[in-house]
């Protein structure tokens, strides 16, 4: 008996852990669209911009949902500027509970609760 509930419990595991990796890759290709706006701004620009506020209209139709932290909005798109001392680059993060998906170029990694992993390459 015990074994079978071993069983059973390592089967939901592995069904709920499908279901979130399709959770992350809809949010990755939903994101698809923001990566496209900014490395269009940077190529138009020479610069990546400071907010993604800068992004529209002009390469964006609307302004990505954002997260806030000061308003204790948990959700949403976070977009940072990122250097390493010799180049320049961007984050792009949506936060999905403990963990959420982040894009760093060239790839959308899942981070989920501090587990991460590629999950899609440009």
């Amino acid at each position: 008996m015990k074994t079978l509930s071993n069983l059973l419990l390592l089967a939901l595991a592995i069904l709920s852990g499908c279901g979130r990796t399709n959770e992350f890759k809809a949010q990755a290709e939903a994101g698809q669209p923001i990566v496209q706006a900014i490395e269009k701004y940077q190529k138009a620009t020479g610069s990546y911009p400071s907010s993604l506020a800068k992004l529209v209209p002009s390469y964006l139709p609307v302004m990505p949902d954002i997260s806030d932290e000061t308003k204790h909005k948990f959700h949403g798109w976070d977009y940072q500027i990122v250097t390493n001392g010799v180049s320049i680059s961007f984050s792009l993060r949506y936060y999905i509970g403990k963990g959420g998906v982040e894009y760093r170029p060239p790839n959308w990694i899942r981070n989920d609760e501090g587990h991460k992993t590629v999950i899609l390459s440009n």
